[in-house]
């Protein structure tokens, strides 16, 4: 992995990766490594479970293509402090959709919930909306927030045969994945969240990454008249140069009742470099299920609805 860093100089960690809010999430909240069991075999699910474990309705996050679980550390810490049940999770080496949402389902079933809450980015959100549609006939999930995320896979099944990815060593799986992030930001909080997943993509195990890469270079794309029941919220970048404008369009002409969250300087990854303001969407978001039988709150936390 040497020299793919270079040009980011974020070696050794960088800002976000040494911060007390972060040393603070890994030594309070305990890494759960869950083993589910579907048609198709094993896999092990890595879960950030935090906040009221009697809330049957929980936020779970999707990590997005680079990086784990921790990626969404700010979210889990900031929410689950105001008494919802926040899930961050991360899949097992899948190499299709469909059985990236047989496991989830199981892993769901694993911990005995109702309907879910699901938040994903990029690949994440993409993953959430299929498993969704997947499971329209028998609803699994509540709602669904996708920050800077996509319906289709179309643009990115343009470039590198899936196949090739099953092949490619790590490191120039990681360099591929390195090649969509942005160049380094004059934002300082946009600079953290970069320096901070290049990080994470260093960390990342070589099948992880390149099934990750097959599923989103696969074609193929959501049936978003499965999913218009739901409710829905679009958190998009105004300057997210990782997401083309023909995409935004895409997902935004998929739900035209969701409601859409701009985030003027939040870059690609706005759950780290603007926490603050995705956190309050989400919350905005939530509120709608206050008092309901999705509620993702534990009852006496629960908010005060005018």
């Amino acid at each position: 992995s040497s020299g793919i860093n270079a040009e980011y100089g974020v070696m050794p960690q960088g800002a976000l990766s040494l911060s007390p809010e972060f040393q603070s999430f890994k030594s309070s909240l305990t890494r759960q490594r869950i083993t589910v069991e579907d048609n198709a075999g094993e896999g092990v699910w890595t879960v950030y479970d935090t906040g009221p474990s009697n809330v049957r309705c929980p936020l779970i996050m999707i990590a997005p293509l680079a990086g784990s679980a921790q990626v969404y550390y700010k979210q889990v810490l900031a929410l689950s402090s105001k008494g919802i049940r926040v899930m961050s999770v991360e899949g097992p080496v899948c190499w299709s959709e469909g059985r990236w949402c047989s496991s989830f389902r199981h892993l769901l079933y694993h911990f005995n919930l109702d309907k879910v809450h699901l938040f994903g980015a990029g690949l994440g959100g993409y993953l959430a909306q299929k498993f969704a549609e997947i499971t329209f006939r028998n609803p699994m999930v509540a709602s669904l927030i996708l920050c800077n995320s996509f319906s289709d896979t179309s643009e990115y099944s343009k470039g590198t045969l899936p196949s090739l990815f099953y092949m490619m060593p790590a490191f120039a799986l990681k360099r591929q994945v390195l090649s969509t992030f942005p160049p380094v930001s004059n934002n300082g909080h946009v600079a953290d969240s970069i320096d901070f997943m290049v990080e994470q993509v260093e960390l990342m195990e070589r099948a992880s990454i390149a099934s990750r890469l097959v599923i989103s270079s696969t074609k193929n794309y959501v049936e978003p008249q499965r999913l218009r029941h739901l409710t829905i919220t679009l958190i998009e970048g105004f300057d997210n140069p990782g997401i083309s404008e023909k995409l935004q369009d895409d997902i935004q002409k998929c739900y035209p009742e969701a409601k859409r969250a701009q985030i003027k300087c939040g870059g690609v990854f706005p759950y780290l470099a603007a926490a603050h303001e995705v956190n309050i969407y989400i919350l905005i978001h939530l509120q709608g299920f206050v008092k309901t039988r999705y509620s993702p709150y534990q009852k006496e936390s629960e908010p005060v609805v005018e």
